[in-house]
């Protein structure tokens, strides 16, 4: 009498599908390469269920990075830089991303961006020709002003990305001369991309916000950029307030230094070259 064929289940061993790894029959996860592993077929059910998690969900890896970034941006930095990664958003994606959320959103909205640029721009000026007066109080000084503001916007509008590129390295690099140690170029160019990818986001939800409120909201962009770099630095090497102000308005001092010297080269080339 033949004996029935039973198959040696000891042989068979659930594996990666991503990398081959053996798994064991209880794993969510693959040890090796960290892929999910995916017991279940796919419906559609499941896609939409995908969908909304992946895009809408405050627990992805997106929103995770920004959630962290804005409440402990010395841990993200910190657990980036000494290799823990898997749970963050790398860094220039980040930054893509939110540079392309703003140049969609002011594309978009173009005319009424450089309508919000004029609005701060001409407060600015109003504001000067009062405690300054002289030149800031000449009507044709002013629209002198206005017209070359809304130059500079939309030369900002078409080349937007160009400039993030270029101004990332330049902004590392002041970042790296005034805090140093322990960190080099390179992760001073990692830290800047996290924070400049948060400062899209939140300067095109400011942007919208003052769509629906009154533009000169808008020009509070540049002031939360600058208090959002003084906190997260200062979180990074636990300065104290007083610290992280001097340092930020070094930084500025700096930055303002280098525009003035690169308009006067420009001028230069331009008028002898």
């Amino acid at each position: 009498m033949s004996e029935k064929f039973e198959p040696n289940t000891t042989d068979l061993k659930m594996t990666c599908k991503n990398c081959k790894s053996e798994l064991s029959e209880t794993s969510n996860f693959c040890d090796e390469c960290g892929a999910k592993v995916v017991k279940k077929r796919i419906t559609a059910i499941g896609l939409l269920s995908d969908i909304v998690q992946n895009v809408f969900g405050w627990d992805t890896k997106y929103f995770f990075t920004i959630r962290t970034l804005i409440t402990e941006p010395g841990l993200l930095f910190k657990e980036y830089l000494e290799g823990t990664r898997k749970k963050y958003v790398n860094p220039f994606t980040f930054l893509v991303i939110g540079m392309t959320v703003a140049i969609l959103t002011f594309n978009f909205f173009d005319e009424q961006f450089i309508e919000a640029n004029k609005g701060a721009q001409k407060a600015q000026m109003e504001w000067m020709a009062e405690k300054l007066g002289g030149p800031y109080a000449s009507g044709e000084f002013q629209a002198e002003q206005l017209e070359s503001s809304e130059k500079q916007t939309r030369f900002m509008l078409k080349y937007f990305n160009i400039l993030v590129v270029l101004l990332l390295p330049i902004y590392s690099f002041l970042a790296f001369i005034i805090y140093r140690r322990p960190y080099n170029y390179g992760e001073h160019i990692v830290i800047n991309s996290f924070i400049q990818g948060l400062s899209f986001i939140s300067i095109s939800i400011l942007f919208l916000i003052s769509l629906v409120t009154h533009p000169l909201l808008y020009g509070l962009n540049s002031l939360l950029l600058l208090v959002f770099y003084t906190y997260a630095y200062g979180k990074l090497y636990r300065l104290s307030l007083g610290q992280s102000i001097l340092k930020v308005l070094l930084f500025i001092a700096i930055l303002s230094a280098f525009t003035v010297a690169t308009v006067i080269v420009a001028y230069l080339i331009a008028k002898f070259g």
